[in-house]
């Protein structure tokens, strides 16, 4: 209630505070009130979409919530921008029709910030450094890596940072699989440390199984680390499979064996690696991103 009430105080202040242009990143509510604003005070609007969820709201074949899914649709349309994170976030939304308005916009990385790079791709002591970056819940699907990783015939060690609800449950699940010597949990770290934890590592990892599209996947390839990730959401849009990073579905076998594929060869690693920083700094690079939102919002 607090949210919807709040969204609609755009109009107090578009007159209070002179406001010329409206940057909208919730559709439902926000999106409403600031369709609204842009009808009533002739002001061009922006919406952004970032997670997963707006695409399956929009998707509901269900007859009952099908006028939820025809309205979501309408305020996109309605609005004079829709920012696209990726092609294929754009290919998503064009099948709904929703294309006209459409710009593409991608996530921005400080490259000032991921100043360091990964350059040995040489496996240490013949264990596999696995690192994963993400909030500890459901969608992750961390509990499952452990799980996966378990019963391989993998010699390696996970690191996990983000910290979240699950994090007792992972604390348990790893004393009740004994690895407490192959897991580690980070709730918390500095830029700094993050880095070098990364860059020390063999392998980025996304488990996920639902998606947006998460930053921490084009800071991975600003660092140029070797990625495995799940297609799942938009992340298809940003990794191209063995070209900068491989991609899989959500099984288990399969999981492990794109693992054990990247994990024996240096030479894919660093290949892989390399391609996904050459990437970011032609796409995703801080100041011409922002260049281009800038040049876009007005």
């Amino acid at each position: 209630l607090v949210f919807i009430l709040s969204s609609f105080l755009v109009f107090f202040y578009i007159k209070k505070l002179k406001i010329t242009h409206i940057l909208c990143q919730s559709a439902i509510f926000g999106g409403t009130a600031s369709i609204l604003a842009k009808k009533i005070f002739d002001i061009p609007v922006m919406i952004e979409i970032h997670g997963e969820e707006y695409f399956r709201i929009m998707n509901i074949q269900k007859r009952h919530l099908r006028l939820l899914s025809k309205f979501l649709i309408s305020i996109y349309k309605s609005a004079d921008k829709v920012r696209s994170l990726n092609p294929f976030m754009t290919k998503k939304l064009y099948d709904l029709g929703i294309s006209d308005n459409v710009v593409e916009i991608y996530n921005r990385v400080n490259l000032e910030l991921f100043n360091q790079i990964k350059s040995d791709y040489h496996l240490q002591d013949d264990v596999l450094k696995l690192v994963s970056v993400g909030r500890f819940v459901k969608e992750k699907n961390y509990e499952n890596l452990i799980k996966y990783l378990s019963k391989s015939p993998l010699q390696y060690h996970l690191t996990l940072i983000g910290g979240g609800e699950l994090s007792d449950n992972y604390t348990k699940l790893i004393k009740e699989l004994e690895l407490q010597k192959n897991v580690t949990l980070i709730d918390w770290i500095d830029q700094k440390d993050f880095i070098k934890i990364l860059i020390n590592s063999d392998i980025y990892i996304q488990s996920s199984v639902s998606e947006g599209m998460p930053r921490t996947i084009v800071e991975a390839m600003a660092l140029q680390m070797p990625i495995i990730s799940t297609k799942v959401g938009s992340i298809e849009g940003v990794i191209e499979n063995d070209t900068n990073g491989l991609l899989v579905s959500t099984d288990e076998e399969e999981i492990i064996r794109t693992i054990m594929k990247m994990g024996s060869s240096e030479i894919l690693r660093s290949k892989l690696a390399k391609q996904a920083r050459k990437d970011v700094i032609e796409k995703y690079e801080w100041n011409s991103v922002f260049n281009k939102y800038r040049n876009e919002i007005i």
